[in-house]
């Protein structure tokens, strides 16, 4: 099964979903598993945190299309929280 890594960013106020963000770049990226996905993500919050002062919440998700509302509670029934930076 396909996972997405998913991320949204807060944008004037408002959270944004990565494939409405400029420039290009932030669409949702498809990982083999969780696993794999999971990881990349972490690697990806690092090197975003290192980088941008915008705050943002990541996932990985089997509906890349998902809204935010919905990936929040997807992580919530996982036990997880989604990851908010900064």
């Amino acid at each position: 099964m396909k996972y997405w890594l998913v991320v949204y960013m807060l944008l004037n106020g408002v959270w944004t979903p990565g494939s409405e963000v400029q420039p290009m770049g932030w669409h949702p990226r498809a990982y083999p598993s969780k696993e794999v996905c999971e990881k990349r993500k972490a690697f990806a919050m690092k090197a975003v945190e290192k980088t941008s002062k915008t705050p943002s919440k990541w996932f990985c998700t089997t509906t890349p299309q998902a809204s935010l509302q919905e990936l929040e509670r997807q992580a919530r029934a996982e036990g997880r929280q989604s990851r908010h930076l900064p």
